[in-house]
């Protein structure tokens, strides 16, 4: 019998790590809607991994699948608040 997936995942290496909601099975990037400031509406787009190089950004973000020659191959349901530091809400999706 299978374990259920955990509502959260840590990505990152030390003091880039951030927790996530848990990302779909074939997910591999993650595109982030920048809001406010200087950024606001641009894109920015990071392998799931390295999620914590979008500290200090806010805005929204979903998971995407992209190949190697960059071309988006599907975009996952789902959106998720960035605030810079942490994801909004990320607090009761842990404790479900």
């Amino acid at each position: 019998m299978p374990f259920k997936k955990k509502p959260t995942k840590v990505v990152g290496v030390q003091d880039w790590q951030v927790e996530v909601p848990q990302p779909p099975t074939h997910a591999t990037h993650v595109r982030l809607d920048c809001t406010g400031g200087y950024s606001d509406g641009k894109k920015a787009t990071v392998p799931i991994r390295d999620f914590g190089v979008l500290k200090g950004v806010a805005g929204v973000f979903r998971y995407i699948r992209m190949n190697n020659q960059q071309k988006i191959l599907e975009e996952y349901d789902g959106v998720w608040e960035w605030d810079g530091m942490k994801v909004v809400g990320i607090e009761e999706m842990r404790q479900q």
